[in-house]
């Protein structure tokens, strides 16, 4: 257990008293939020797997200790099984405590037949005092008893914490009541926080879908959606698993070119509304469904999948895999290759070669994989950081792991984009690198190569960037958001006409596609100097805040500038910042007058 005592002064002559009261005087004083965080039951786990238990007890707290500054904090002591942390407010504190719960819940089910390490967490508010040799203080002690109470995975709170995050909405709060807490006077009211163990998926868009840009005549013969799996042994902690298992068998199925797979986020999205397999088939577009379920019993895997005809809601095929975790390659590759055959698709040599040439990863690491992509949609800073930090263990343990130096290329990719880096060179050129180690150690995987051509065209490499992404729609031609993003590439070295059909393409496999394809298409018609087709484009978008900058420049080109001054202004409230020289030098074009026609049509439109 991790103990700090009190700050202690004993002063037994008139010397030591005078110096002590110098060295207090020296001391800093400074108001906090004090997270206290220990490992429940370390003596049993030590004694039943000492060896295997510092292993994993010290990757978790390597990963925690590195999360606690990314998350705004910073760590002023640990001693073997727990940590003090000490944050500017209590709602960082407790932000940080939510996700690292989650975190560890999530580490569990990757487990195995091991118990899994489980923190828990106690959370106030007071001074500390920092000293030569630590920090110290009676809010410290008061952390560590309060901890005491919380239950295994949970986190409690003191009353002064309360005051301060009681309205956050992702967390409830359950007093206990008052406690008396060990070598402490006063009673302190302590609550108890509720929260999911897992990030819940973003929930699909409430506001009406756009339709594909072009009428569905008829439902293609070898189309298929992949629904998300059913979680049935209800742990939150197995939705990263069931979502990463659905995501990999669509990534997998893209590979066969004469089979058309619904993207996952538009699977998802028809699946929360739809009241019918017929239903969700007929508003996908297409002719076949694979539905499934996932039961998790400590290392044990079942998982059921049946594929049906959506129209007549039958089954045609049905099988069930009992495995092990360290299985579940073999039952991803085993569910594309029988879907496939199922569905009559031609498979030629080279793609059964690189089905069976896969180099399954570290079991652990893939887990890691799955769980920084479900903190990559959230968009923030910190998780972006957080994701990185999983990424970089699952390298750790399996440095050929292709997929792990993908992921954390884009981790990189994304915080240039956002301008969340003091070097954002740097992060350019750290993004390409990883992309290239992620070719290195596997050329057949198609995401270390679209990494590849993200990081080139924001560097203005256009032939890298175009040839990098050409070998990634061959090696998984049916992607949607690899076309997007492929499309958005041909605009800025004047291939708009083929940008269009890659666009078109992808939104029919992503029918309810992201806000970003439909800036992708409106630039690829503002390039072609169609800005009537831009506007209409772009009003489609649920969040038009990100289409302020074309809308300008095309109503100014077509004369409206009545409108284009009116997007001008809600531009300069999105970014009060913006200007068009600032402006000028991000939009990777290949040739300087394509950037001039946008130039000019911010101008027109009273941009500075």
């Amino acid at each position: 257990m991790l103990h700090r005592p009190s700050f202690p002064l004993r002063l037994r002559t008139g010397r030591t008293r005078r110096t002590a009261i110098a060295r207090t005087e020296a001391l800093n004083r400074k108001l906090s939020a004090i997270l206290f965080a220990d490992v429940h039951g370390y003596s049993r786990l030590m004694d039943r797997d000492e060896a295997g238990t510092v292993v994993r007890l010290t990757r978790s707290l390597s990963l925690i200790r590195n999360l606690v500054v990314d998350y705004g904090g910073s760590v002023v002591n640990t001693a073997g099984d727990g940590l003090v942390a000490l944050f500017p407010s209590a709602a960082l504190a407790l932000d940080f405590a939510v996700e690292m719960q989650r975190e560890m819940a999530q580490e569990a089910v990757w487990a195995g037949g091991q118990e899994p390490i489980t923190y828990r967490i106690g959370i106030t508010i007071g001074d500390t005092i920092s000293g030569e040799s630590g920090v110290y203080g009676h809010s410290i002690n008061m952390a560590a008893r309060i901890q005491s109470l919380a239950p295994p995975g949970g986190i409690c709170i003191a009353h002064s914490v309360h005051q301060f995050v009681r309205n956050q909405p992702e967390s409830s709060f359950r007093s206990l009541g008052k406690q008396k807490l060990k070598n402490i006077d006063e009673e302190t009211e302590v609550f108890v926080v509720d929260f999911n163990q897992t990030q819940p998926e973003p929930r699909p868009p409430s506001l009406p879908v756009p339709a594909p840009p072009a009428p569905i005549e008829e439902t293609p013969d070898c189309s298929l959606a992949v629904l998300p799996l059913e979680n049935v042994s209800g742990d939150p902690a197995d939705l990263h698993l069931c979502h990463g298992v659905v995501a990999d068998l669509i990534s997998n199925l893209c590979r066969f070119r004469n089979l058309m797979v619904i993207a996952r986020h538009s699977s998802m999205a028809v699946t929360a509304h739809a009241k019918s397999l017929r239903e969700i088939g007929h508003q996908l577009g297409v002719r076949y469904l694979l539905s499934g379920s996932l039961r998790r019993a400590g290392d044990r895997l079942r998982v059921a999948v049946d594929l049906i005809e959506a129209q007549t809601e039958n089954t045609i095929w049905s099988e069930r895999y009992d495995g092990e975790m360290g299985d579940i390659f073999s039952f991803l590759d085993d569910v594309t290759a029988t879907t496939a055959s199922r569905l009559a698709v031609h498979i030629d040599m080279a793609e059964k070669r690189r089905l069976t040439a896969q180099n399954h990863p570290n079991v652990h690491a893939y887990g890691l994989i799955l769980r920084g992509q479900e903190l990559s949609f959230r968009f923030r800073p910190e998780s972006n950081w957080h994701a990185r930090r999983l990424y970089e263990q699952a390298r750790d343990l399996d440095p050929h792991y292709a997929r792990s130096y993908a992921a954390m290329s884009r981790t990189y990719n994304v915080e240039w984009r956002y301008a969340w880096s003091n070097n954002p060179e740097g992060a350019l050129n750290e993004a390409l690198n990883l992309a290239n180690m992620a070719v290195e150690n596997d050329d057949l995987d198609a995401r270390g190569y679209s990494e590849m051509g993200l990081a080139h065209l924001y560097k203005k490499e256009h032939e890298p960037a175009i040839a990098a992404y050409e070998r990634a729609l061959q090696l998984n031609p049916n992607d949607a958001d690899l076309l997007a993003e492929m499309g958005d590439c041909l605009v800025y070295v004047r291939q708009a006409d083929r940008s269009v059909k890659l666009l078109e393409r992808a939104m029919r496999l992503n029918p309810y596609f992201p806000d970003s394809y439909l800036w992708y298409l409106g630039d690829a018609y503002f390039h072609l100097g169609e800005y009537t087709k831009t506007v209409e484009t772009l009003q489609k978008m649920r969040d038009g805040s990100e289409g302020h900058r074309l809308m300008a420049a095309s109503y100014a080109l077509l004369g409206n500038t009545e409108e284009a001054g009116r997007h001008a202004r809600a531009l300069l409230e999105v970014h009060p910042n913006f200007t068009i020289e600032k402006w000028r030098k991000v939009p990777p074009n290949k040739f300087a007058e394509d950037m001039e026609v946008f130039v000019e049509g911010l101008r027109l439109a009273g941009l500075r």
